[in-house]
């Protein structure tokens, strides 16, 4: 049996990882969304799906984009006539998407929209 004061330890270094990944989260998708408007002007809205795939890896994709009104900027399914933006999209699932998945375990798995909570960001 544990030391009660490793427990205590181990209780502080939870709770300041707790508060860590809740500072992470918030920052995470501001910096997808504001990647994302910068190609696609507007956009405030991901709709994602998360899911583990063929390697089971888990990984949290964009399907599509949409602005404050709930206009549709990009569709996973027709795509983008600049594949820039295309690759911009895959750019952001892998280096923000992803970690978001990793840090929050199943809150994305599946169809998910993800905007910034009222009163952050832009």
């Amino acid at each position: 049996m544990p030391s009660p004061s490793i427990v205590a330890a181990f209780d502080a270094a939870q709770q300041r990882h707790a508060e860590a990944v809740a500072a992470l989260v918030p920052l995470l998708i501001e910096m997808a969304l504001t990647s994302v408007a910068e190609a696609l002007p507007g956009a405030m809205v991901l709709e994602t799906e998360g899911e583990m795939n063929e390697d089971w890896l888990f990984t949290l994709r964009v399907r599509r984009v949409l602005d404050a009104d709930g206009g549709v900027l990009y569709d996973m399914d027709t795509g983008h006539d600049d594949p820039g933006v295309e690759t911009l999209i895959d750019e952001v699932g892998f280096e923000y998407l992803d970690l978001l998945l990793d840090l929050t375990g199943d809150d994305y798995l599946g169809r998910k929209t993800v905007s910034l909570p009222v009163g952050t960001g832009r």
